[in-house]
């Protein structure tokens, strides 16, 4: 197993990936906003399961 520290990034990156690509394809502040911070939240926790499962 991994430290903590090298692995936290990882734990965004779906998220992270999620947000970007509603802007891509909106291209508006406010939905990628209310969309894509729910796409963040809910592929936290399963965003997990690839590093600590």
């Amino acid at each position: 197993h991994y430290p903590i520290n090298f692995v936290t990034p990882g734990i965004m990156l779906p998220g992270a990936l999620m947000l970007d690509f509603t802007m891509y394809l909106t291209r508006n502040w406010l939905v990628t906003a209310l969309v894509g911070g729910a796409f963040f939240g809910l592929l936290f926790y399963p965003g997990n399961w690839a590093i600590f499962g």
